[in-house]
């Protein structure tokens, strides 16, 4: 991709047993950019889900595009300002009960300057 031109997002597929996750402040996207290890994750808001599909019983199935929030650029040194920079995302999900998914890792990305 290139920096300030092209736009990198994220999609997956997810499963929820009981249906609890989305629309509130506990349900968040953790994302994490490999290159800056020390930063941590980041939360972000999950999309909103229509609250008439939530039903414990049957679950609920889907399909979910992430935006990562800033869009990725080259580190600021001379090296990756004039080469493009190599990241991953590592992200997973945490429901109103807080519990976890499965962490996942992109593949790589390649942002040209």
């Amino acid at each position: 991709m290139h920096a300030n031109i092209d736009t990198t997002y994220i999609e997956f597929s997810l499963v929820d047993g009981d249906a609890d996750i989305g629309n509130d402040t506990v349900s968040v996207i953790h994302i994490k950019d490999s290159r800056y290890d020390t930063a941590g994750f980041v939360k972000m808001a999950f999309p909103n889900i229509d609250g008439s599909v939530e039903d414990p019983k049957k679950g609920l199935e889907g399909k979910c595009v992430v935006f990562p929030f800033p869009q990725p650029v080259p580190r600021l040194d001379s090296v990756h300002l004039i080469s493009g920079d190599t990241l991953t995302y590592e992200f997973y999900i945490t429901d109103r009960a807080n519990h976890e998914s499965n962490h996942i890792t992109t593949h790589q990305l390649i942002v040209r300057p």
